[in-house]
């Protein structure tokens, strides 16, 4: 599923780009898609401690963080199994979470593609520049992103 995902979104990127004469949006960087700040949450963090990130309704991902690296991140959806299978009080780490892609703010989108398509399914791209997670990018952002230039 995620393998057509992104050769879908890839295709349809490319296409937009050549279609509008601009062969170079396929470079345009990763970054140019992060808009908002960034909330993490670390590995021996309860639970609840995501709880405010995901009920206010702010974000749908958050890196999870061990020894200052991504190692995962959480979505909404394993936030709320996670809740339910384990409690408030269980450890983020301990819990179902996407495998982790970390790429460069400068990354193009096509890169960023590549490297998705080549990890685990269902992975999620985090950005990280300078040693910190800057941002999340995810094979549904891609195609949002194509889509809403299409």
């Amino acid at each position: 599923m995620l393998v057509a995902a992104v050769g879908s979104a890839r295709r349809a990127l490319t296409k937009l780009a050549f279609r509008l004469g601009v062969p170079a949006l396929a470079t345009v960087p990763g970054s140019a898609l992060m808009l908002q700040k960034l909330e993490t949450v670390g590995a021996h963090q309860p639970i609840e401690d995501a709880a405010r990130l995901f009920i206010g309704g702010r974000t749908d991902s958050v890196p999870v963080i061990a020894d200052g690296t991504p190692v995962a991140v959480m979505t909404r959806a394993d936030f709320t199994s996670g809740l339910e299978r384990s409690g408030p009080t269980a450890m983020i780490g301990e819990q179902t979470c996407h495998d982790v892609v970390t790429v460069s703010p400068s990354d193009s989108l096509a890169d960023v593609l590549d490297q998705l398509y080549a990890a685990a399914p269902d992975s999620i791209a985090v950005v990280v520049d300078r040693g910190k997670p800057v941002g999340v990018l995810t094979v549904a952002t891609l195609e949002d992103y194509v889509d809403r230039d299409a």
